[in-house]
């Protein structure tokens, strides 16, 4: 299938197959046309050729990025929660909402005067109470602190249906995508693994390139270093530049959240939450750190080329 907005061009020659029970990440560059993707699976959005079909039984549950604005706001959660799921006792809806981080008088409050982030929780809560089988997620994690992120991951985890989900927090992409389908140049590209062997696959294809290059100039006689020697090709050049940009968007996300992280340590709750923190906190570092050394590698070979 492809897909234009009138002269504007977002992909083309899609053709992919999602199983029952995969979790599908959506990967690609900001503005690559991933949202467009989902909206698409979703069914909010139709294609401009060929065709997209759906399963026997599936039942897509779309939580778009605003979804917070299409609660009512005048409903207090508990009640509204009630509606969604009219079998659920007073304490299974407690429940859920207590795994949200909704407690105590908390429940009775009105939607209107939640913050955005607690909307957002909202909605999730709200979604997963009485999930579809197919839920298809853009960007989910937007306006959650740690905790709540958490909860999500071993809730969509536990989650037997399938997934397809949109986010830009890496740890998450890690736990929960069992395959990548990537939006990229106009091209939309399915791979068979995780979303860890996905980043060390592209971040091979990168890094590689540049290595030989940096030991061919080196190893050369002096007199033989020439301007062409080190060029790179247009391609591979420009997929350097969007790496680059990628990485620096990245490591944004990864510095707040190591300072939300550093933050939330400062509030002693349990030695529990303590440790899963610490642990948290950790990852965050080491990916920051790897982003970084890779960031100079990469940096290094554009500016050779420029």
């Amino acid at each position: 299938m492809s897909k234009s907005y009138g002269a504007k061009h977002v992909f083309s020659g899609a053709n992919f197959l999602i199983e029952r029970g995969q979790r599908v990440a959506l990967a690609g560059v900001n503005g690559a046309g991933k949202s467009t993707l989902i909206k698409i699976l979703a069914g909010a959005e139709p294609v401009t050729s060929g065709e997209y079909t759906l399963g026997h039984n599936a039942e897509p549950d779309y939580f778009a990025q605003d979804q917070y604005k299409e609660l009512d706001v005048e409903a207090r959660m508990l009640d509204d929660l009630g509606m969604v799921a009219p079998r659920a006792t007073n304490t299974e809806l407690r429940t859920i909402l207590g795994s949200f981080l909704f407690s105590e008088d908390d429940v009775f409050k009105r939607i209107g005067v939640l913050s955005g982030g607690e909307r957002n929780r909202y909605a999730l809560a709200r979604m997963l109470m009485m999930p579809g089988n197919f839920l298809l997620l853009d960007e989910p994690t937007n306006h959650l602190d740690m905790r709540a992120k958490d909860v999500l991951l071993k809730a969509l985890q536990d989650f037997t249906g399938t997934l397809v989900f949109v986010s830009h927090d890496r740890y998450f992409l890690e736990q929960l995508a069992t395959r990548v389908i990537e939006v990229c140049g106009g091209e939309v590209h399915a791979y068979p693994y995780s979303y860890t062997e996905y980043v060390r696959n592209k971040e091979e294809a990168v890094v590689m390139p540049v290595a030989q290059a940096l030991e061919t100039t080196v190893a050369a006689p002096v007199l033989e270093i020439s301007d062409g020697a080190r060029r790179l090709n247009p391609i591979k050049l420009r997929k350097m530049e969007e790496r680059r940009h990628e990485i620096e968007e990245e490591v944004t996300r990864l510095e707040a959240e190591i300072a939300d992280g550093e933050q939330s340590l400062a509030n002693f709750v349990s030695m529990e939450q303590t440790q899963q923190e610490h642990a948290l906190l950790a990852t965050r570092r080491a990916e920051l750190d790897a982003l970084m050394q890779e960031w100079e590698t990469v940096s290094e070979a554009i500016e050779a080329n420029a």
